[in-house]
């Protein structure tokens, strides 16, 4: 039982990271959650110190926040997607079902509706969508749990920069390729176009002014 709650809070605040309503200057104080979610304090505080071995959240002396990522942290966040995401896209190919490519072009098929309204955050969150449904179809969840982490810290930076109408575009672009590679059951195809998308996220997100001036914003 006491498991069962510690996962209902660690959810909880991992949506609220997740969504971006967590800001940079936030603060979670294990005894102010614990009223909010009628508990007691050691399953928030459990859960909480969940998200700190997982890289959401840091301890501090007056509560929990949001990690401050220097541009070293994020280049070796990207160097490590470099080597595990192109794989592990590529091992998804082989056992998506129907099911999952409609899905993929759901989600893809939202990307250019927001591109063409030039809503930024729709566009990101129909990125995540197509990335999530191909990372469910991963046969090594450890490595599937790994990626997710590590996309999760970038994106969490990422909200607080724009993505302008030409990344936009070049996102499309690249999960077009993505899509097609997907359809056609082509694992190459999709190592190749992942390396690709990983490679571009990486440029597009250390040439955002907000990352050079804050050296902690982020794709």
């Amino acid at each position: 039982m006491l498991e069962s709650v510690d996962s209902d809070v660690y959810l909880a605040v991992l949506r609220r990271i997740q969504s971006g309503e967590m800001a940079m200057d936030d603060r979670i104080v294990d005894s102010q959650l614990a009223v909010e979610f009628s508990l007691s304090r050691m399953p928030v505080r459990q859960a909480l110190l969940r998200l700190v071995h997982e890289g959401y959240l840091v301890g501090t002396t007056r509560g929990f926040v949001l990690p401050r990522l220097s541009p070293q942290d994020i280049e070796e966040i990207f160097e490590v997607r470099l080597l595990i995401e192109p794989r592990a896209a590529a091992s998804a190919c082989q056992v998506l079902v129907e099911n999952d490519i409609t899905a993929l072009r759901t989600a893809f098929s939202d990307a250019q509706q927001a591109v063409l309204s030039k809503n930024a955050d729709a566009m990101m969150g129909a990125n995540e969508r197509f990335r999530q449904v191909w990372l469910q179809a991963v046969p090594n969840r450890r490595l599937a749990a790994s990626i997710r982490r590590h996309v999760d810290h970038v994106q969490i930076v990422r909200r607080a920069t724009v993505v302008d109408g030409p990344t936009q575009q070049l996102i499309l672009t690249l999960l077009a390729a993505l899509l097609i590679g997907f359809e056609k059951r082509d694992a190459l195809q999709v190592f190749d176009a992942t390396v690709q998308f990983v490679a571009r996220a990486r440029e597009c997100f250390f040439a955002a002014p907000a990352v050079l001036e804050r050296g902690q914003d982020a794709a």
